[in-house]
């Protein structure tokens, strides 16, 4: 190659070279050269081939394989705006109220769009429906441990809860449950009121689905959700309200009580939410009479 104005790269080079100058438009043939010679230095070794090519000639023929590499390295021309498929709101609510089963609701709810909570949470709490069950409960917002675990009412408040149903001889594996919201809010914060009015359509259909003979909500969120009523829990607790849901024929009777984590050392919620569950008992306990007298 002495005497050549233009440096000449060997023809087992023209894969390298092509691939240097494709992905490193700005490179100069003299630093893909560079590049090539320190892979030389680095212990790549190569056969010459007699014919040499001009790299600053008309563009060679490239063999097939690195057509194919640079034809997998192009940007894939991603769709624009106008050719792409976004599902409206209306067509995703429509799904939401048909859905058949959980697996179903789950599905098109992840399609809702306007709702963010999805995005940052850990998991997508689901409905937990038990045939026959006594009554449906509702969670609040989730909290951290339901949002690590994926299950509702997980962690120490999930244990109080059980002391709480064991003391009307109830144990969780005998109810329906769902979330008044299936996804935590980054950080524990309050959901906004945009996501409650969001997630409102999927917590209707998952009431619809387990067909509940009565309801009982714990926390402030899911009784005003159900119950379109913006009163303090403190003014809703200890009766029956009726609650209207899309998808079932008449009311069904819902009971507010405090959430476990909002007992704290507040004696006065305690003894409130032990009132209250004696109004459980006593309901469950009067309906039970009923179907064995009839």
């Amino acid at each position: 190659m002495r005497g050549c104005s233009r440096p000449f790269i060997p023809w087992n080079c023209r894969e390298e070279i092509s691939l240097i100058m494709a992905s490193f438009p700005a490179c100069s043939a003299q630093d893909a050269l560079a590049a090539l010679r320190l892979h030389q230095e680095w212990g790549v070794d190569a056969v010459m081939e007699d014919m040499p090519w001009d790299v600053w000639g008309e563009s060679p023929v490239l063999p097939d394989r690195v057509r194919a590499r640079q034809k997998a390295a192009a940007p894939v021309e991603k769709p624009s705006a106008s050719r792409r498929v976004v599902r409206g709101r209306d067509e995703v609510l429509a799904d939401i109220a048909a859905a058949r089963d959980v697996a179903a609701l789950l599905k098109v709810s992840q399609q809702l769009p306007g709702v963010g909570l999805m995005r940052t949470a850990k998991h997508h709490l689901a409905p937990v429906i038990v045939e026959g069950a006594p009554f449906l409960l509702v969670g609040d917002v989730p909290n951290e441990d339901e949002d690590r675990h994926g299950t509702l009412f997980a962690g120490p408040m999930g244990a109080l809860l059980d002391r709480i149903l064991a003391s009307i001889g109830l144990k969780r594996s005998q109810l329906s449950m769902a979330p008044a919201i299936p996804w935590r809010p980054p950080g524990g914060q309050r959901a906004s009121q945009r996501d409650v009015e969001a997630c409102l359509p999927i917590l209707h259909r998952a009431v619809a689905l387990a067909r509940p003979r009565r309801i009982v909500t714990m926390g402030s969120t899911p009784a005003a959700m159900l119950l379109q009523n913006t009163s303090r829990l403190s003014q809703l607790r200890g009766r029956w309200h009726e609650a209207h849901v899309p998808g079932l024929e008449g009311g069904v009777p819902l009971l507010p009580l405090w959430h476990p984590a909002q007992l704290g050392e507040t004696a006065g919620r305690r003894k409130a939410l032990w009132a209250d569950m004696l109004l459980l008992d006593a309901t469950l306990s009067q309906e039970a009479a009923q179907a064995a007298d009839s």
